[in-house]
């Protein structure tokens, strides 16, 4: 055999073995899809907002199937009204302990996919009335991420904190050094996290103070993972996101790229279907190990 088809035969085979590795990591790895999903009020507590007919829970239930994530950080649910769109036999259901109120926090959790409950993250309720923190612990491929969803304080879409006017203003801005707590102290002990859900919060207006605060870049940097996208949700309607998903450093590099999605209702009319689906669309990602 001449030299030249040596180190082609070299070169080939070198390219064969790197194919092959490359194919088996791929069928290898291991995946999962995390959302987010404000439910409209999906809870008893307030006659006015419960105006849901069986129709509209298999709606929401199909909705829910079409996501197709194996977490959902969920808000706005309630323990018995959550089961409707979300049947036992499929997930677990893991809610804020909170007992003052039926406007959770919470998660619903593919059934097979390993998981810890971590206690509430009770900070977050500065004022009477302000939500906890649902926490959980997933173990993906021998991985551990923690995962909290939020629901910050609404009424404050964009206003100064730092000058808040309204009473809605100066609760958000309370709950901003408590968040900042909870992913540092993350990012001090070398964690993979998630934190996603409703912030009430536009954070792609230049210079947000919220996100400023909260995205320091000490100890390390965070990352929004729909950072300058426009929402699709009821034809456009909202300008920005208020829904987000948050990763730190080491989640990142799990994010699959191009994986951030919003589901959209195929349901046009908002004021029609606002209230009998949400007036929120679930966002979200895959992470792949």
């Amino acid at each position: 055999m001449s030299n030249n088809r040596t180190v082609r035969y070299l070169v080939a085979s070198v390219l064969l073995v790197f194919l092959v590795k490359a194919l088996s990591f791929g069928a290898n790895a291991a995946k999962i899809k995390i959302a987010s999903w404000n439910i409209y009020w999906l809870t008893s507590e307030d006659p006015d907002h419960h105006r849901r007919k069986d129709g509209d829970y298999a709606k929401l239930a199909r909705y829910a199937n079409d996501l197709e994530a194996d977490v959902i950080a969920l808000q706005e649910v309630d323990r018995g009204f959550v089961r409707k769109v979300f049947p036992l036999q499929q997930y677990r259901i893991e809610l804020s302990h909170r007992d003052d109120t039926t406007q959770r926090t919470g998660f619903a959790i593919r059934k097979g996919i390993r998981y810890r409950r971590l206690p509430d993250y009770r900070a977050l309720s500065t004022k009477w009335g302000l939500r906890y923190g649902t926490v959980i612990e997933l173990e993906v491929d021998g991985r551990k991420i923690d995962l909290m969803s939020v629901h910050l304080k609404s009424g404050c879409h964009d206003r100064d904190l730092d000058r808040p006017g309204t009473r809605s203003c100066r609760e958000l801005k309370s709950q901003a050094r408590p968040l900042e707590s909870w992913i540092d102290r993350r990012l001090e002990r070398g964690r993979a996290f998630v934190l996603l859900g409703d912030f009430n919060r536009r954070m792609d207006k230049p210079g947000d103070d919220l996100w400023h605060f909260i995205a320091d870049g000490n100890p390390k940097p965070i990352y929004r993972v729909n950072a300058g996208r426009k929402p699709k949700c009821w034809n456009g309607r909202f300008a920005e996101f208020i829904d987000h998903i948050i990763v730190g450093p080491i989640a990142k590099n799990a994010v699959k790229s191009h994986s951030f999605e919003e589901l959209t209702y195929a349901e046009r009319n908002y004021y029609r279907w606002r209230r009998r689906l949400s007036d929120h669309c679930p966002i979200s990602i895959e992470l792949v190990f």
